[in-house]
């Protein structure tokens, strides 16, 4: 059970009144971001993989805590989304280029295949 009163961050304090009860695990992740960074990183290989990957999942949200805790600087709501809106963009961006080189790799495999089917029908080969 999450203690809400520990949070250490005007930031995520912010988050949690933007954030719906049915979504409280998006501020149970901030919490997590916040004790690993207050306790000067992952300590076992468990809390390294944990937080590698709240990082990956909330890199904006990431860099406000790390920013709060570590240099003092809040990071404002209008801040907030304008970074979440630019790492959406990346994001999209992102999956965009995955598309295109899955679809590239196909065309080169469906290319290499049809070759190598020619060369097999032109030594005798069977269909």
């Amino acid at each position: 059970m999450a203690d809400y009163s520990t949070i250490l961050t005007q930031f995520v304090r912010n988050r949690l009144r933007e954030t719906r009860w049915e979504d409280r695990e998006y501020i149970q992740h901030l919490m997590g971001i916040e004790r690993i960074i207050s306790q000067g990183g992952p300590k076992n290989g468990a809390s390294r993989v944990l937080y590698e990957r709240l990082v990956r999942r909330y890199p904006v949200e990431h860099g406000a805590i790390f920013s709060e805790l570590c240099r003092g600087y809040l990071t404002t709501d209008s801040q907030f989304r304008l970074l979440r809106e630019a790492q959406e963009v990346l994001w999209r961006r992102q999956e965009q280029m995955d598309r295109l080189t899955e679809e590239q790799d196909a065309r080169k495999k469906e290319d290499r295949l049809s070759r190598e089917r020619k060369g097999w029908l032109l030594q005798g080969g069977l269909e």
